[in-house]
């Protein structure tokens, strides 16, 4: 291997790496433009993209109608409702075993409320006891209205 430096290679190497450099940061722009451009259209984009996995969900179950006959508007009709009954039913089955248990939540946040009272009240901080029984019950009485 030769010790010797090469001009011409020295500047073909650092020609090189600039084209890369170049190339990378213009692809950061464009990217960064892209995510820009998506945030700004965001509320067209979602929609878009919502209704394009509803599509790709529900179309093998509404193809399988159409080839055993159904007219397309009662097929697509029918697997539509089916799908939101579906939907429908997840969330009942979600939501039933939360709103069972939001009375245990709620312990728990007075309770994680009276152990941040007493930490306070400790020797880094030394809040006043009048101070955190007001904000305490500030943050209850929030968390009581929410429920």
């Amino acid at each position: 291997m030769s010790a010797t430096l090469s001009s011409t290679r020295t500047r073909a190497a650092l020609r090189a790496s600039a084209r890369i450099s170049a190339e990378l940061l213009l692809l950061l722009v464009g990217l960064a433009v892209a995510l820009w451009l998506l945030g700004q259209m965001w509320s067209i984009v979602w929609p878009l993209v919502v209704g394009l996995f509803i599509t790709t969900l529900t179309w093998p179950p509404t193809r399988f109608l159409r080839r055993h006959g159904w007219p397309p508007a009662l097929a697509a009709a029918f697997v539509t409702v089916l799908f939101l009954l579906v939907v429908a039913g997840i969330v009942a089955l979600i939501a039933v075993p939360v709103a069972s248990q939001s009375g245990e939540l709620t312990d728990g946040v007075v309770e994680g409320l009276q152990r941040v009272r007493e930490w306070a009240a400790g020797p880094p901080l030394n809040i006043g006891d009048d101070e955190i029984t007001k904000a305490l019950d500030s943050a209850v009485a929030r968390a009581q209205d929410g429920l």
